[in-house]
């Protein structure tokens, strides 16, 4: 029965696993040590910190990463297994594949748990974890929907492959953009400051902001030249560190000569896990919003970060895959370029009416960023429907492994590699 299946099965079920599954398997190890550690003492620190009046206004926020790390912890836990599989050459049959199209559906529980948001947020005396339950319950359904707006019915085809992509942007890919940000951030200041000993008493100034933080903060923020500053590093700087290296994970599948839809599907996840991490890390601000209004905005707004960070992985993904495929590095360029001008716009948006445009009311930044939401929610869906039915080249088909069953019913274990 072997002898007759294609020579492309036969290769893919010798497979052996090789040092990006150990690669995959460690860091999975190590991502959810580390994240079930970070929720394990988050939880301890509230318990142990019973009616601690130092601690009360900041258990919303101990709940928040407590729940957050559990979370990504389970995706990596995902990750360490599926990779488990391949790095010890176990063989299982591959099951049905399951109906995911349910999942589409998943997006109605978002207005109930805003719903559910805003009761709490009414509550005289709510346990203090709802609130940041729900708020993560929030962003987490709808990046669940998004994800399964972008793969499609290729959902669940290759676990190994897309928690493996997603733990990696979540840990490695998030930590090394927050280092390459906190370091041009220094060199930035250490620039402005030098240039500013010559003509301000840095001495003094300094001794201002220690005394009156707040004070000073607002009066920095009414110069124009810092309020620049800041919009060309949130919507120009920010989004081109971002966008080239959000999607490393897609960069070490050069070797295995991915199509343009498997470098979709791998940008895709690279860009969710960058995403999600930074939706966490903003929910523990966003937790402290003083009334429902400003939860509401923010609980919307980072779902249109969710969105924007995972329509330009899976452009980035997508450029470099046809570039890698057709030798014309010209698509990673045009990919890079579209990208970055998606999130520049929408950091822009964001932030210009804080920073430089005072007088424009609330309800015109609401406006805009709703305009540019459901302009790339319907682009993410056209591409998403317009890629997932592309034809791979037959180059490609042992380097994704989305194999159909075998009509003889041999072994096609390979294709979860």
């Amino acid at each position: 029965m072997i002898a007759n299946q294609p020579q492309s099965v036969q290769e893919l079920n010798k497979r052996k696993s090789t040092w990006m599954d150990t690669a995959q398997l460690v860091v999975s190890i190590l991502v959810v040590i580390v994240f079930l550690g970070l929720s394990v003492l988050s939880f301890v620190g509230i318990i142990a910190g019973g009616t601690n009046r130092e601690l009360r206004d900041m258990r919303p926020v101990i709940w928040v990463m407590g729940f957050a790390f559990l979370f990504l912890a389970g995706i990596a836990l995902v990750s360490a297994i599926s990779s488990r599989q391949v790095y010890y050459e176990i063989s299982q049959p591959r099951k049905h594949k399951k109906d995911t199209k349910w999942l589409y559906w998943s997006i109605a529980l978002l207005p109930l748990l805003i719903m559910g948001g805003c009761l709490v947020l009414n509550a005289w005396h709510a346990p203090d974890f709802l609130l940041p339950s729900i708020t993560i319950l929030s962003l987490s359904v709808a990046m669940i929907w998004i994800l399964k707006l972008g793969l499609r019915d290729y959902w669940g085809e290759n676990p190994k492959r897309d928690s493996g992509l997603f733990s990696f942007s979540m840990s490695f890919s998030t930590f090394y953009i927050m280092l390459v940000q906190v370091l041009l951030l220094i060199i930035a200041i250490t620039m402005v400051l030098s240039s500013m000993s010559k003509t301000v008493d840095l001495e003094f100034m300094l001794e201002k902001f220690s005394m009156n933080p707040e004070q000073q903060a607002e009066e920095l923020m009414s110069n124009p030249k810092f309020a620049l500053f800041m919009v060309l590093a949130i919507a120009v700087v920010g989004p081109i560190i971002e966008e080239l290296f959000k999607t490393i994970g897609v960069w070490l599948l050069k070797p295995r000569n991915i199509s343009p839809r498997e470098g979709w599907f791998a940008g895709i996840m690279s860009g969710a896990g960058f995403g999600l991490i930074e939706g966490y890390l903003f929910g523990m601000q966003g937790i402290l919003m003083p009334d429902i209004s400003g939860w509401v905005y923010f609980v919307l707004g980072r779902i249109g970060g969710l969105l924007l960070h995972t329509f330009t992985g899976g452009i980035v993904g997508w450029g470099l895959a046809k570039s890698w495929h057709e030798k014309r590095p010209q698509h990673a360029i045009w990919s890079y370029l579209i990208a970055f001008l998606m999130h520049g716009l929408w950091n822009f948006v964001a932030v210009a009416q804080a920073l430089l445009f005072k007088e424009l009311p609330d309800i015109a930044v609401y406006i805009s960023l709703g305009i540019l939401f459901i302009g790339m929610l319907v682009a993410y869906l056209s591409l998403s429907y317009k890629i997932t039915r592309e034809m791979p080249a037959e180059n490609t088909l042992p380097a994704f492994y989305y194999l159909p069953q075998n009509p003889d019913g041999a072994d096609n274990s390979a294709w979860r590699a």
